[in-house]
């Protein structure tokens, strides 16, 4: 008959089982979840059971496990102290650092439009004039298909021309506590600097800005890396 670990080692496990539970929120398998935290099946489904008792893990309709409802309260409740905004000035300063080039958080305000919420400004003497407080459309920019997750393989969205001429726009989303789309992280520069490698670089650092804030929101960690909810531009 298998032997329960010693305390502190099953307090260890434990405490990774909750933390492989917490990051698939769309659910993990039995044999996926002890194998993540080193448990044979039947150690992790004692544990997960305990788990679900406290309300930290539920059991889909798959036969899967997800976070439980305390759980996503206790999440909720230590996300919601921390505004968006916040937590993004640190992360749009040092992008617009990084990058040189003006940044932007934008939230969705509806089905339509979106707002630029909060800014950092670029360190280039040309660079994009402030849109914050500004609103502009879903449709047809980069902001819009970030907050869509209608995105590149690469986890971004760009868009020349979209809202003003000679403008090039990079945005990648940021996600929240429940893997949703919450924010996009932008950043708006002049079309001629933007172009061919520095293009690409600006990607990659718009890429790791939205991850950082997802991460800083509690996102799961595969939300996080931007692996979650992506729909590759031009795909059904």
């Amino acid at each position: 008959m298998e032997r329960e670990p010693s305390s502190p080692r099953a307090t260890d496990r434990g405490l990774a089982l909750l933390r492989v539970v917490a990051e698939h929120v769309e659910g993990i398998s039995l044999a996926n979840a002890a194998r993540l935290v080193d448990l044979s099946p039947s150690t992790a489904l004692r544990q997960l059971r305990a788990l679900e008792a406290a309300g930290f893990a539920e059991r889909n309709d798959t036969s899967g496990w997800r976070p439980g409802r305390e759980l996503l309260r206790l999440a909720r409740h230590l996300t919601s102290t921390t505004s968006l905004a916040q937590s993004a000035e640190v992360v749009l300063s040092d992008l617009a650092m990084l990058s040189g080039e003006s940044c932007y958080l934008v939230e969705r305000l509806n089905a339509v439009n979106a707002a630029y919420t909060a800014m950092a400004d670029g360190t280039h003497a040309i660079r994009h004039v402030s849109w914050l407080g500004r609103t502009v459309p879903l449709a047809g920019t980069a902001a819009g298909s970030a907050l869509s997750c209608i995105l590149d393989l690469d986890g971004c969205a760009v868009a020349t021309d979209a809202v003003e001429d000679g403008v090039t726009a990079v945005a990648a989303p940021v996600f929240g506590v429940q893997g949703d789309t919450i924010a996009a992280i932008s950043v708006v520069g002049p079309s001629f600097r933007l172009l061919d490698e520095r293009l690409t670089e600006v990607r990659a650092l718009v890429a790791t800005a939205a991850g950082r804030l997802s991460e800083a929101m509690g996102a799961p960690a595969r939300a996080a890396e931007g692996s979650r909810l992506v729909r590759v531009a031009g795909t059904p």
